[in-house]
């Protein structure tokens, strides 16, 4: 597999996380998901990793920062949730923690793909100018 693969799938897993943990938030804290305040804020996760997921598609220049910063964005996110949820020990409280932890190492993970997209990246481009060296 390779990275731009991985970095699509582990964005896109990310994202569905957080958006989910999300959700469960605005739940807990008495907004109805049906609410004009709750929607910009789900509709931003989809947005921000549809643009990661195409920008690693056409492997552009600021890919990997992009990648980076998305997915600390939405380990921040999960993290949140981590810290918010009530009652703690309760079924519901302790699923929300599984998964708020399952989207921090996604979130990590996510991170460590872009750091790896970005040095590809800067490897392609220092062959490609060493191969120009060489022609001249």
């Amino acid at each position: 597999m390779k990275n731009s693969e991985k970095v699509i799938t582990v964005t896109s897993f990310t994202a569905i996380v957080a958006l989910v943990l999300d959700a469960i938030m605005f739940a807990q804290h008495g907004l109805s998901l049906l609410s004009i305040s709750v929607w910009p804020r789900l509709a931003l996760f989809i947005i921000l990793a549809a643009i990661v997921d195409g920008l690693a598609m056409v492997k552009m220049r600021f890919c990997g920062y992009a990648t980076i910063l998305v997915n600390l964005y939405f380990a921040i996110a999960c993290l949140a949730a981590f810290q918010m949820v009530t009652p703690r020990t309760s079924a519901y409280g302790l699923l929300v923690e599984a998964l708020s932890i399952i989207g921090i190492l996604l979130g990590a993970a996510g991170i460590y793909y872009g750091v790896k997209q970005r040095s590809d990246y800067t490897k392609a481009r220092i062959e490609k100018l060493m191969k120009k060296a060489k022609e001249k």
